[in-house]
Parts: structure tokens; sequence; C-alpha cells
């Protein structure tokens, strides 16, 4: 393991340059990190393009694993608030904090920090994410939070939603209690095996689908034209 602690001089290990599955301890959520550390952020960063670069044979790296809430280790930023604040504002027009929304906007900012990271990496290298804390959460939250569009050049190791039927998820300004609720009762019908598939994915995510279920009013124009594609390949739709 690649260990950033810092607790030591920092020595490049040359067996671990020689193997094809890294892992990296990035320290996050620790002594006091905070996304706003412009300095910490690029010296992850450069140590993780030398690491691509001395590291010849590698194929995968695991970035990160850890909670995916760590919001039980580390509060809100000034910043961070203010941040949030305008992406409610932006979303639903007002204030309209909840637990749900606070934690689907730190899973945003989490993102968007690895994908930054991972950007001084190498195009074909696999960075991989475990979350230690999956078990926690309620399932459909989770499937809310794990949804596709938020890994776009991740892979999550133990994922764990995958079946044979599908559930088309609307966009973060549409979740609600309401939504939550019926994502619950599909899985609870088909034992926790549904895919689920971000509006905007439809095409790239129906494979092997013969079924996929969708909320109607949570659609927009983008979801409905991908629905008629699935549709047109001789798929089920089943409204709920």
């Amino acid at each position: 393991m690649l260990d950033l602690t810092y607790k030591t001089k920092f020595l490049w290990d040359e067996s671990l340059l020689k193997q094809s599955n890294i892992v990296v301890d990035l320290v996050l959520f620790k002594d006091g990190f905070d996304f706003d550390d412009q300095i910490r952020f690029q010296v992850l960063g450069n140590i993780l393009e030398t690491l691509c670069q001395k590291a010849v044979d590698c194929k995968q790296i695991l970035l990160y694993q850890g909670p995916l809430n760590w919001l039980k280790f580390a509060a809100f930023s000034p910043s961070l608030e203010r941040r949030y604040a305008e992406w409610l504002e932006d979303l639903f027009g007002h204030f309209d904090d909840s637990k749900e929304k606070r934690i689907i906007f730190a899973v945003n900012v989490f993102l968007e920090y690895l994908h930054r990271i991972a950007s001084f990496g190498h195009d074909h290298i696999q960075f991989n994410l475990a979350f230690t804390d999956l078990e926690e959460f309620d399932k459909a939250l989770l499937a809310v939070l794990l949804s596709k569009n938020r890994f776009t050049h991740f892979e999550i190791l133990d994922a764990p939603f995958e079946g044979d039927v599908g559930f088309i998820l609307p966009k973060d300004a549409l979740i609600d209690i309401k939504l939550l609720q019926k994502i619950s009762k599909v899985l609870k019908d088909h034992d926790n095996k549904v895919r689920f598939i971000p509006e905007e994915m439809i095409p790239q995510m129906w494979h092997e689908l013969n079924t996929i279920y969708a909320v109607e009013e949570k659609l927009t124009k983008f979801g409905k034209r991908g629905i008629l594609g699935f549709e047109a390949a001789e798929g089920e739709v089943l409204y709920i």
C-alpha cells in the first residue's frame, strides 16, 4: 500500500512499483482534512501522477477505501456550507435542508474531489473505490448515492446493486421521500436485485434488461426519449 500519512519520510517502495494492482491511502478525513486545502490536494495529485509514471505495469489502483458518508468524521467547512446553500437554491429554488439532501451533496463534493485527484493519473489505469459503510445506509438512498453518473471514471468494488430489472433514477432535483419509497418497494419485490440507471445513461445501461421501472412524473424529455428507445428494442417499461 502507498501510505501518504506523512508519519515518516516519503520513499518509493520498489516492490510496490512492480505491482499491477496498487492500494493508495490518501489519508482523507484524518488530521482535520479540508476539501479546500489546495496545497494538500496538489501534493496528492503530484504523488499519484508520479506513481503512474513509475509503476509501468500497474493496471488498477484502489484510490480510496473508507466511508461513503464522510459526515460521520468531519463537518462541512464554512465554504462548503455556502456551497450547499447555493446548491439547494439552484436545484430547489430555496433553502430546503434535509438529511438526505445534505448526504447527496456531501457525496457529490467527495466524488468531485476524487475525480480531480484521479485526473492526475493515466487513462489506461482503472481507478477503484471501496466503501466500508454501505450496510449502514437505507438501501433506497444508497441506490441514489451510488448512481453511475456520480462514478463515471470509477468502479465500486462489491457494488450492492445489479439485477435483471432496471429502475430509472431522476436528476437530484427530483429526488424526494415518495421516490425513495418507490425505490424501496421495487428493491423489496426483487430481493435487492435491481440495476439503477440514471436517466441520461439509459441507452448505455439497458443491456440484458427486459424490464425497466420508471416514475413518469420524474422523467425529463431526455429520459422519455431513452425509454422510447428501450421500448423500440422490445423492452417493457413499468410505470409506478
